[in-house]
């Protein structure tokens, strides 16, 4: 028994499990869980307040999707928006809990998020369009070839750069304000009030976050291209 505590233990120095790394496990499996032992309870005439409040927020995530999308993509682009909402405001709100930091404040995640959205939209691109997507970064003409393709380049690489910068420099500056204030300086009454605006920027980050990654998911998908 010994020697297998020692195989385990050695195998989990390999393991990152700082808080940075587990945190954005437990909300994805804390809202799977949600959505799971929900989703088996829903019924047309069901008067659970557990409801009425699932869809309210589903119907409040589909009218967003819908006015940064429209209507045609709406139902194809709904899951992965409403999870990129959900996932960045949760991870958000993380940092307001004593002892814990939030997720959107370590580069490396907000790096990730952003990965996901750059190749995903590769991948929309290439399926609705076929090799046509490629193409469009050459231009119309060709002998501007050249001069449009470099051009392209930088403007792909520099989406999720700007979305991975964006999230992770509003986020880590909150955080920092919110313990200087709470540990060095006033630990009681006044970060209240910064609390309460941490509250509203989480949201207006996640909200660019999701705004950003719908255009950028549906103008793969428009027939510009």
């Amino acid at each position: 028994m010994h020697v297998l505590e020692q195989k385990i233990f050695y195998l989990f120095q390999f393991i990152p499990l700082s808080p940075g790394a587990v945190l954005p496990w437990v909300i994805t499996l804390a809202f799977a869980y949600i959505c799971w032992r929900f989703g088996r309870r829903i019924s047309h005439d069901s008067q659970e307040a557990s409801q009425y409040w699932l869809e309210y927020i589903y119907e409040s995530l589909e009218d967003l999707v819908c006015t940064i999308v429209g209507e045609h993509h709406k139902k194809q682009l709904l899951p992965v928006l409403a999870t990129c909402f959900i996932y960045v405001f949760s991870s958000n709100l993380l940092g307001l809990v004593p002892g814990l930091k939030s997720p959107t404040s370590l580069f490396s995640n907000c790096l990730g998020m952003a990965l996901i959205v750059f190749v995903y939209t590769f991948y929309l691109g290439i399926k609705a369009h076929g090799a046509g997507y490629i193409k469009h970064f050459t231009g119309d003409i060709w002998w501007m070839a050249p001069l449009m393709l470099p051009i392209h380049i930088v403007g792909e690489i520099s989406r999720p750069i700007s979305l991975t910068l964006r999230l992770f420099g509003n986020i880590m500056g909150e955080d920092t304000v919110i313990l200087v204030l709470t540990v060095a300086l006033f630990p009681l009454l006044v970060p209240v009030p910064m609390l309460l605006m941490a509250i509203f920027t989480s949201m207006l980050q996640a909200l660019v976050f999701t705004i950003l990654t719908g255009v950028y998911l549906s103008g793969a998908l428009s027939e510009g291209h």
